[in-house]
């Protein structure tokens, strides 16, 4: 499930496209003290939009934030400090928080089409067999490397979310045959400057997409509402990989 957050700026900014650390660090915050203060855990089980519509800010401009996770209580956390501690300071973006909404977006039953698009972009890393040379870092996913490299570490690393967060009898999505997704577009890459801890930069390459989808069983349809409580792709924490489900009016 997830939350809706309603923002006020609170001075004039251009919008900071570095926002990711400083709003890990607002979550991280919010969840400080309570069961979930789980720092340096693989699989902390949520993730985040970058502050919506996208574009320069006016004092008083309204914006608003997705905060998504597999456990409602942790999504309890956040929004009981948010509301007590209203301020968010997004790198150069400072805002307010004015309200909260719970929204619990599903994929649909067997049967069901539509289509999931990443809103931020994803930070995926091809596995060493795909590679003629692999080395010791991590190697940002390119399309050279094939779909297959793709996919394969997306449902990798999906399939570590399972594991943690679902039930131990429902198989995974790197358990069954079919894939996760049958169809994709990208949209873009692009290489983006993000703090990943604290001191340590880097420049990494994400990807933005849609993924057309047609839900085949009961475990495909936990599968894909899994993506959109978790994210895809590594470093969802920071706000990558976050995914919404496309409405019949989006354009």
């Amino acid at each position: 499930m997830r939350v809706l957050i309603d923002l006020e700026a609170e001075m004039d900014a251009a919008y900071d496209t570095e926002y990711h650390s400083g709003l890990r660090r607002r979550m991280w915050d919010a969840l400080r003290d309570t069961p979930y203060d789980e720092h340096g855990t693989e699989t902390p089980g949520f993730s985040f939009s970058n502050p919506f519509p996208w574009g320069e800010l006016e004092e008083g401009d309204e914006r608003q934030l997705l905060v998504a996770s597999s456990r409602e209580e942790q999504l309890a956390h956040i929004v009981a400090d948010l509301l007590e501690n209203p301020e968010i300071h997004v790198g150069s973006m400072p805002f307010s928080v004015t309200d909260t909404r719970a929204l619990d977006p599903d994929v649909g039953p067997p049967g069901t089409k539509g289509v999931l698009e990443t809103a931020t972009g994803v930070y995926a890393v091809t596995p060493p067999q795909y590679l003629d040379d692999p080395g010791a870092d991590e190697t940002f996913w390119r399309p050279e490397h094939g779909m297959e490299a793709f996919f394969d570490h997306v449902e990798t690393q999906l399939q570590r979310n399972h594991d943690r967060f679902m039930p131990s009898g429902d198989p995974g999505p790197k358990e069954v045959d079919a894939p996760l997704f049958e169809s994709y577009e990208m949209i873009k890459k692009f290489w983006l400057d993000v703090e990943l801890s604290n001191g340590v930069e880097w420049t990494v390459l994400v990807s933005k997409w849609r993924f057309p989808y047609r839900v085949r069983d009961d475990h495909h349809r936990r599968h894909l509402n899994l993506a959109l409580d978790v994210g895809i792709g590594r470093r969802t924490p920071l706000g990558f990989g976050f995914l919404n489900k496309r409405q019949e009016n989006d354009e």
